[in-house]
């Protein structure tokens, strides 16, 4: 992901703490910020970024007035319209914190206030996208305490129901985390003054367990690191609970500012239909009781459908190579224009891989791209959702990208696996598809895959259909 950080303060070692993952711009010097913001210099518009982060500190800058950050948030959206533009009342953001969240060693060494703890805080905020919207229900989805008060006697949050409501509608998933008995919450599920309902859920842990426990165990169930969640709750106590226990964990201050977590991206296919996704993923779990995996998998009646990449593949391709991190072998992050230019280059083989079964779609969960130079081609993008693990359908992308380089007359294939901080599923991938390595060091592995070339009606031209 490319981020640029503007703001009131230097940024630097936040800059260096996202840079271990990602690119990251910031303008030389502080205190620039709105000229920045109205008027972008070029190389900030050649680094084309993909989130914008305005963060402005006002205690150290009483002068920053609300309007002036609306007016650079404006001006950002306009000139970059793909980006995220994120700008979070910090001061709100860290006043779970306290005094902790400002070390005034920072202020007076480095003009920058904000201490390690705080750092991390909005590290949380801008990487990586969130996914999920963990929500306590007593004075957070409704306003009173249903066991105390019966369901007649609490009021329904009808703003935060409706935002809940539109980011579902945008592919987030919508959990519940509540420390109450099942029974006594049951009722609001069909309060005609609710808009959400139980089915609207992807999961729901309500018991009288700690939450960080609940949320652990629901990240398990959906296949997503707990560093995908946002949490909301009305408790100062149960916040603090999650940062200590899960500190990878994004938590929200309350009343919460959901826009800075869940900024305006665009929305594909994919996203629209995560939460039946979801849903589906549970029939598959169920299913699964009692059976060998290999009877599991038959059971599933697995469908694959591998294409070169269409035009109308390009916004989710550019989403798997942005978001995707284990099943990713060398975890280099593709802009739009980087997959319509490789998608469009005859001296490519660019491939889309959508998966079915029995229980669902789930999509466009994986692309290949390789180039040929000759009778040689290495693969450059391997990457696969985390949903389409362990089904076993990197063998079919595999099997169609060598036919597809075999009657371009492509004899040898080269491969590559880099360790970086999340992908270690994909290490042995390369080994499963029948590669030979041919050279190991600390964090890299290189292989080589002998084909045989035959005839076929698809050599060279464009992949883009």
């Amino acid at each position: 992901m490319k981020i640029a950080l503007l703001s009131n303060v230097t940024t630097e070692i936040l800059a260096g703490m996202l840079r271990e993952e990602h690119a990251v711009w910031t303008p030389s010097g502080f205190g620039a910020w709105i000229e920045t913001a109205l008027a972008p210099p070029p190389d900030l518009v050649s680094f084309a970024p993909d989130t914008i982060a305005v963060l402005l500190d006002r205690r150290f800058a009483s002068h920053v007035e609300p309007e002036m950050q609306s007016q650079a948030v404006a001006a950002l959206t306009r000139a970059f319209p793909d980006a995220a533009v994120v700008a979070p009342d910090v001061g709100a953001l860290l006043a779970d914190l306290g005094d902790a969240a400002y070390d005034e060693r920072m202020w007076t060494l480095a003009k920058m206030p904000w201490s390690i703890d705080a750092l991390s805080e909005l590290r949380k905020l801008l990487v990586p996208q969130k996914k999920v919207l963990a929500l306590d229900l007593d004075n957070t989805l409704w306003d009173g305490i249903v066991s105390e008060d019966e369901p007649s006697g609490v009021e329904p949050d009808i703003a935060l129901q409706r935002e809940a409501l539109e980011l579902r509608a945008r592919g987030v998933l919508l959990v519940a985390l509540s420390k109450n008995d099942p029974e006594d919450v049951e009722p609001m599920w069909n309060d005609p003054r609710m808009l959400l309902h139980a089915d609207d859920f992807a999961a729901m842990r309500i018991n009288w367990d700690a939450k960080s426990g609940n949320l652990a165990d629901v990240a398990k169930e959906l296949g997503l690191g707990a560093d995908s969640f946002v949490f909301v709750d009305d408790s100062p106590s149960n916040r603090a609970e999650m940062r200590a226990s899960l500190p990878e964990v994004a938590v929200s201050q309350f009343p919460p500012d959901l826009g800075q977590y869940f900024p305006r991206r665009s929305v594909t296919e994919e996203d629209r239909a995560r939460a039946e996704m979801y849903k589906a993923e549970s029939k598959r779990r169920e299913a699964a009781a009692g059976m060998t995996y290999d009877d599991y998998l038959r059971s599933l009646e697995i469908v694959n459908e591998v294409r070169p990449v269409s035009a109308a593949d390009v916004p989710r391709v550019v989403q798997l190579s942005q978001r995707s991190n284990q099943m990713n072998v060398l975890t280099v992050r593709r802009t739009e224009g980087d997959i319509l230019g490789f998608a469009s280059d005859p001296s490519r083989v660019m491939l889309a891989l959508r998966s079915s079964d029995r229980f669902g779609d789930l999509g466009l969960v994986a692309f290949a791209n390789a180039r040929v130079e000759g009778e040689r081609a290495e693969i450059e993008d391997w990457v696969m959702s985390c949903r389409a693990m362990n089904r076993r359908i990197e063998f079919a992308l595999e099997a169609e990208l060598e036919r597809s380089l075999a009657v371009r007359g492509v004899c040898e294939l080269a491969a590559c696996w880099r360790r970086t901080a999340k992908n270690g599923p994909s290490r042995d991938l390369f080994d499963r598809l029948g590669f030979d390595l041919t050279d190991e060091s600390d964090g890299e592995r290189r292989y080589l895959k002998p084909l045989v070339p035959h005839s076929g009606d698809d050599r060279g031209g464009s992949n883009l259909v």
